[in-house]
């Protein structure tokens, strides 16, 4: 117990796989000493972003060049912000986003719809108009079908509606393909 004990507070975000194999302890024997006798709890991490005391300063200095620009007429109607969205028609939720608070575990059991159907939809926002909504027929969106949306689609519209805009995108994987 205590070799298992040590090899945790050594490196506490190892798996008690691994710590099977390097202690040569069986596996199920790791695991109910250090949950059972120790008493631990293996818990989620949460991943944030690791900020310096430079972006900090960064961040601030944007947030007021954004402010100062808000205050010049017509900036705030050259914005376009976008996002899309994803439903599934089984009613399964995305359970990254979906947490249940609580003193004891409720034990509850939502059962998962696997390659349930899905509708994938795309909206942009200008200050008095919207284009969209627009539904995808593929399942999934990715980059080249993104790109496909934004030539055919999207871009034409606002084009002929002004040539002077500011389009923001949120932090899709979609977004950041080489094309887009």
């Amino acid at each position: 117990m205590n070799q298992i004990r040590e090899a945790y507070l050594r490196s506490p975000c190892q798996s008690t796989t691994h710590a099977s194999l390097q202690l040569g302890v069986v596996q199920s024997t790791v695991w109910q000493i250090f949950h059972k006798r120790l008493k631990c709890k293996s818990y989620r991490l949460q991943l944030h972003q690791d900020l310096s005391e430079s972006d900090k300063d960064v961040r601030l200095n944007v947030c007021i060049e954004m402010q100062e620009r808000f205050e010049v007429d017509g900036f705030a109607d050259l914005l376009i912000f976008s996002g899309e969205a994803t439903s599934h028609l089984s009613g399964k939720v995305n359970r990254h986003n979906v947490r249940m608070w609580g003193t004891e575990n409720p034990h509850l059991v939502i059962e998962n719809v696997r390659d349930s159907l899905k509708v994938n939809v795309f909206c942009a926002l200008l200050n008095e108009k919207a284009y969209g909504p627009i539904f995808f027929e593929e399942p999934t969106v990715n980059g080249m079908i993104y790109l496909h949306m934004l030539e055919n689609w999207l871009m034409p519209q606002l084009n002929e509606d002004s040539n002077d805009y500011i389009f923001q995108q949120d932090g899709s994987p979609a977004h950041y393909h080489k094309d887009v």
